[in-house]
């Protein structure tokens, strides 16, 4: 059995390895690559960041779903504009990447625990604003579970690939 996993890890290394090389020697998306291609792509997935508890909230869940798949590519498009290196293991970068993927993860920390902090504050003055005597009934739907799982989600997997595209400059 451990023959298999061993030969399993071995294929997923293997598949990195060779998805890495293609696209640090890919020059299809180099449209994407320049600051204003970044910084496009930074703002549609900002807005798809928007968009996705917005959709879940207010459009069925199937139209929501589809915003979320809007999302998704959007993703793909920011990760291709920095070549993934947000997300590669550290023996597929070179020193600069390695520290440019270290700095935008401690960006991106820094901004998912401050909007979490800045999330959790107004849920705690909304609940000192509607409570009485210190209890308060919370009733969530489906939409605002999903909100709200989507607005986190999509923060947490963009966020570094977003402060790796705000600080990348261009390259000639």
């Amino acid at each position: 059995m451990s023959e298999k996993k061993l030969s399993a890890r071995e294929r997923n290394e293997k598949a990195v390895s060779e998805m890495a090389e293609s696209v640090m020697r890919d020059t299809r998306w180099d449209a994407l690559r320049t600051r204003g291609g970044r910084l496009a792509v930074v703002g549609v997935m900002i807005a798809m960041l928007v968009a996705m508890p917005l959709a879940w909230l207010f459009l069925p869940a199937l139209a929501a779903l589809g915003v979320v798949g809007l999302a998704a590519v959007a993703w793909w498009a920011l990760r291709m504009s920095v070549r993934v290196i947000a997300d590669l293991p550290e023996e597929y970068l070179d020193e600069r990447q390695s520290r440019q993927r270290d700095r935008s993860y401690v960006d991106a920390y820094r901004w998912f625990v401050g909007l979490t902090l800045v999330a959790a504050t107004a849920a705690l003055i909304w609940f000192v604003i509607v409570s009485e005597n210190d209890l308060v009934t919370v009733e969530i739907s489906w939409g605002a579970a999903m909100a709200i799982f989507w607005a986190f989600e999509g923060l947490a997997l963009t966020l570094p690939s977003i402060a790796l595209a705000l600080r990348e400059p261009d390259r000639v």
